[in-house]
């Protein structure tokens, strides 16, 4: 998302969506291969066993490394990452939303609106008087593209151009590890499931012979 504005999708399950605070745009959609980026990230990611709460570097060549922190959640039809850096005011200094096509159909109708009023919640002044143009460009993607997994990016803070190139490879590293951990939490889920369905169904076998039980004896005088 950092090299380019704009970039043809080419069979590509994973659109990635950038708004730019700077400039006041969205960049994109771009392609994303989860399986190429955000390998270390991803062995963090799996290792949570609930939300994931920690630190995570990350470097572009020619600009120093960086540690962001980081939160992850699994919201049941989305995914949601706050981003924050050291130094940095007025909240986190990113937000990325990640939602699985196989989750497109328990998302919340109202997702774009929703998520553009926690951004404003959580405090992102730069944004201010941009929150119309980020909810439609969400909003008009989700509908445009039923089919496809859906990421947005979102810069809430106000960082010189080397921060925010670092920040972009994080969003593009932090979504393929956010697509990766929450299929494997379907997965796990799915497995428990069936293991639940294999208990109610399994059957006792063996054999069970009728037993013939004597007919009781009418007692003599006995009145009814």
């Amino acid at each position: 998302m950092y090299k380019t504005k704009q970039s043809p999708i080419e069979r590509s399950d994973v659109h990635l969506h950038g708004w730019d605070a700077q400039t006041e745009a969205w960049n994109g959609p771009i392609p994303l291969t989860p399986g190429r980026r955000g390998a270390r990230f991803t062995a963090k990611l799996r290792a949570a066993k609930g939300a994931f709460q920690g630190r995570l570097m990350c470097s572009v060549p020619g600009l120093p490394c960086m540690e962001f922190h980081t939160a992850v959640y699994d919201l049941g039809d989305s995914g949601l990452a706050l981003v924050h850096l050291d130094g940095a005011q007025a909240g986190p200094v990113g937000i990325v939303a990640v939602i699985p096509r196989r989750r497109r159909s328990p998302l919340r109708e109202d997702f774009a609106f929703e998520l553009m009023t926690l951004i404003s919640f959580l405090g992102a002044p730069i944004n201010t008087g941009c929150e119309l143009q980020i909810h439609d460009y969400m909003d008009a993607a989700l509908r445009a593209e039923p089919s496809v997994t859906q990421v947005f990016a979102v810069e809430t803070a106000e960082l010189n151009s080397d921060i925010g190139i670092v920040l972009s490879a994080h969003f593009e590293h932090l979504a393929a590890a956010m697509l990766d951990w929450l299929a494997n939490r379907e997965s796990q889920v799915d497995a428990i499931e069936d293991d639940e369905e294999c208990e109610d169904r399994t059957a006792l076998r063996g054999c069970c012979p009728p037993v013939t039980l004597p007919a009781p004896r009418a007692e003599r005088n006995q009145i009814c």
